[in-house]
């Protein structure tokens, strides 16, 4: 594989004598130059605006402009403003030189020049052009990025908004369908004609139940064992949990010590693994899952992988909002997209696949050193 070949650097020579025009031409031509020529002022500002040279030579004295405001005119174009300009003066007094130093110009050449000069100033400044020009051009390209990583942040904050106020709703639906109902029941038992001493064994159980739902409530949104044993310890509690509320068998595989981790992301990776197998339970139509978890100490991983009937092939790999996982259907929970976002702003990952006969994988990832 050979590499590109590197273009000449381009250099516009303006001047109205045309002897010193073809002159100066020829000579940059043979030193490797690609060289563009204009008579006057008009000609030079449209070439400059049309080819963006890497430098200019213009004379300080030309037939329809003086060389001074065609510099201030260049300087004050966003397509012309970081060309370099040199000038070709006659005269070569402090006072001409200061003018053409504040009209924008980065060197002079006073005529008759020598070759010698002529060329070493060319090459210096042609160097600095192309130098500046990829130093311009890498800054543009990292201004862009660093805006689209604004606005990815924007994007994500508003998702992580919707997500949180959708788990709000979650848990008090959660709230009104079992343990609200159930204490709804006792209280009806309680107050009815009947002996309470005949129903004291069914008030326990609804006391019991709710009590029993409302510590695994406050578990899942605050997991005590993530602080107290880490996210290894919370997992083996989650697939216990899985096994009495949604009949799922959940076999919890480590691999490897996991290391203490950050508030923040110890939650997001429980819960997001918690979503994972209630999908797979409830739109997977799962009856056994296996929940890995294994580090490297860069890496860490968490799969599940089900005997479910698998993802719809259409939404492996997509950002599809509020679509539950293992359905195409629209559900309660992250969703495909809101897990991304969640673990994308971490600076983790989520991947899905389908297994070749039946079932799914579903594996968060996240590199440790990015949190």
């Amino acid at each position: 594989m050979t590499d590109s070949p590197v273009s000449p650097a381009e250099i516009l020579v303006v001047d109205d004598d045309e002897a010193t025009r073809v002159f100066v031409a020829g000579l940059l031509r043979q030193q490797g130059y690609a060289v563009a020529a204009a008579a006057n002022g008009a000609d030079a500002l449209a070439a400059a605006r049309e080819r963006r040279p890497d430098l200019i030579l213009l004379d300080v004295m030309l037939p329809d402009a003086d060389g001074f405001a065609l510099c201030r005119q260049l300087r004050a174009s966003p397509a012309t403003d970081r060309i370099p300009v040199i000038f070709l003066t006659a005269k070569g007094d402090e006072p001409e030189i200061v003018r053409g130093f504040e009209s924008g110009g980065v060197d002079y050449i006073v005529k008759p020049f020598a070759v010698t000069v002529l060329l070493a100033r060319v090459r210096t400044h042609v160097t600095l052009s192309q130098l500046s020009r990829g130093l311009y051009t890498a800054l543009d390209e990292r201004s862009e990025r660093l805006q689209q990583a604004n606005r990815r942040l924007r994007e994500l904050n508003v998702e992580m908004a919707t997500v949180e106020e959708r788990q709000r709703r979650q848990l008090a639906q959660q709230l009104h369908d079992t343990t609200i109902q159930q204490l709804v029941l006792a209280r009806i038992l309680v107050e009815g004609d009947a002996d309470l001493t005949q129903r004291r064994e069914q008030l326990v159980g609804l006391l019991m139940d709710s009590i029993k739902q409302l510590r695994s409530l406050v578990f899942e949104l605050s997991p005590p064992l993530l602080r107290e044993g880490g996210l290894y310890q919370a997992l083996a509690w989650l697939a216990e949990d899985m096994r009495e509320q949604w009949g799922l068998d959940v076999v919890c595989e480590p691999c490897g010590a996991v290391p203490v981790l950050a508030d923040a992301l110890a939650v997001t990776l429980f819960q997001g693994t918690r979503e994972l197998l209630i999908n797979a339970a409830k739109h997977a139509e799962a009856t056994r899952a296996v929940l890995r978890v294994s580090c490297d100490g860069e890496l860490l991983s968490i799969s599940v992988s089900d005997d479910g009937r698998g993802f719809d092939p259409q939404v492996l790999g997509d950002r599809v909002a509020d679509r539950p996982l293992g359905t195409g259907a629209a559900g309660a929970g992250f969703g495909l997209d809101s897990l991304r976002s969640r673990m994308e702003l971490l600076g983790g990952r989520l991947e899905l696949a389908n297994a070749r006969v039946r079932g799914a994988e579903a594996r968060l990832e996240i590199r440790l050193g990015a949190v």
